[in-house]
C-alpha cells in the first residue's frame, strides 16, 4: 500500500536568515511523498528570494507569494491548496527532526487518529529545552483531547507540534483567524472534530524563541490579540454545544492567561510603556471577567 501524501504548511514572514534552516529540515524528512507549501506573506527582507531559490531547486516545495495579510491567512492560503491525506504545520523560524512525519504518519495508521500530537523543543540562544509536560504515549477521543487542550501546560493548543488528517478542515473553511494566537483560537475545534486523538512523549519540534517573534516582541496589541482568541473560543464552546460541560476548564484557561499576560507585562522585556502597563492589565481582566460570566454572549 503506497505512503500517503503529506502537506506541509510554512507561512513565511521577514525570516530570511533562519529560512533555510527550516527548508532544510523538511526536505531531510524520510517521509515521501511530501509536499511542503510555502507561504511568502508580504516579506520585505530576502524571504522571497531564498523561497523561490529552493522551489526552482526542489519539486516537493510550492512557493506562494501574497500580500502582507497576517499568520492565520497564511496558513489558509496554504491548506486551501494542500493536497495531502495528512497536514502538518511548521512556522518558518523552526525545525523538525528528520522523523516527524514518518513517525507520525506511522501513528496515525496504528492507532486510526485523526490527529497525532507530539512532544517538543523550545531553543534559544544555542540551547534546547524539551517541554517539561509531555504525557504519556495515549490515545484519547477528540473530545477528550479538545477538552485537555484548554490547559495551557498540560496540552499547549499550538497548532505546529501536530499531524492531522486533512479532513478535519471543512470544504472551503479558512479556519485560522486573523489574530495572533490564533491557535489558541483554532486548535480545541479541530481536536473535537477527531474520533480518535494519538499523544506521543517524542520530541520533534523545535520551537526558535526569538525577541522579534510574536511572542517576543510583545505589546499591547498581544493583550488584545490574547482575549480575542480567547472569546472566539468561547463562542466555539457554545456552538459545539460544550459550553456548560467545560465551563470550569475555560474559567481556568482564563485564569492562566491572566496570569502569563501579567507576567509577560510586568517582568519580562516588552514594548509597553511604564505607565501604560497598569491600565492596559486593569483592561485585559475586565474582559476576562466578561468572559468568565456564564451566560454572556
Amino acid at each position: 500500500m503506497p505512503e500517503p501524501l503529506v502537506s506541509v504548511l510554512v507561512p513565511v514572514l521577514n525570516v530570511a536568515g533562519l529560512l533555510p534552516r527550516c527548508l532544510d529540515s523538511l526536505l531531510g524528512q524520510t517521509h515521501r511523498p511530501l509536499e511542503i507549501i510555502v507561504v511568502n506573506d508580504g516579506s520585505t527582507d530576502a524571504s522571497p528570494e531564498v523561497i523561490d531559490r529552493f522551489a526552482a531547486l526542489h519539486p516537493e516545495i510550492r512557493a506562494i507569494h501574497q500580500e502582507h495579510r497576517g499568520l492565520g491567512p497564511a496558513r489558509n492560503a496554504a491548506l486551501a491548496l494542500a493536497g495531502g491525506e495528512y497536514v502538518a504545520m511548521v512556522d518558518a523560524d523552526d525545525w523538525v527532526e528528520p522523523g516527524f512525519l514518518a513517525d507520525t504518519v506511522r501513528l496515525a495508521g496504528e492507532t486510526a487518529a485523526d490527529v497525532v500530537v507530539t512532544s517538543f523543543w523550545f531553543n534559544a540562544l544555542g540551547l534546547g529545552l524539551r517541554f517539561p509536560f509531555a504525557a504519556r504515549e495515549r490515545t484519547l477521543t477528540g473530545l477528550e483531547a479538545a477538552e485537555l487542550s484548554l490547559s495551557l501546560a498540560r496540552f499547549p493548543a499550538f497548532a505546529w507540534n501536530k499531524l492531522y488528517r486533512r479532513d478535519l478542515f471543512l470544504p472551503g473553511e479558512g479556519p485560522f483567524p486573523n489574530i495572533f494566537y490564533e491557535d489558541l483560537a483554532t486548535t480545541p475545534r479541530l481536536l473535537a472534530r477527531a474520533a480518535t486523538v494519538t499523544q506521543t512523549r517524542r520530541a520533534y519540534y523545535h520551537y526558535c524563541l526569538r525577541s522579534d517573534s510574536i511572542t517576543g516582541d510583545f505589546g499591547p496589541r498581544n493583550v488584545f490579540a490574547f482575549a480575542a482568541s480567547l472569546t472566539i473560543l468561547r463562542t466555539a464552546l457554545q456552538e459545539l454545544g460544550l459550553w456548560d460541560a467545560w465551563y470550569a476548564g475555560y474559567r481556568k484557561l482564563l485564569r492562566d492567561a491572566r496570569v502569563m499576560v501579567t507576567i509577560q507585562v510586568l517582568l519580562q522585556p516588552n514594548r509597553i510603556p511604564l505607565r501604560s502597563r497598569g491600565p492596559l492589565l486593569a483592561r485585559f481582566a475586565r474582559r476576562l471577567g466578561a468572559l468568565a460570566e456564564p451566560r454572556v454572549g
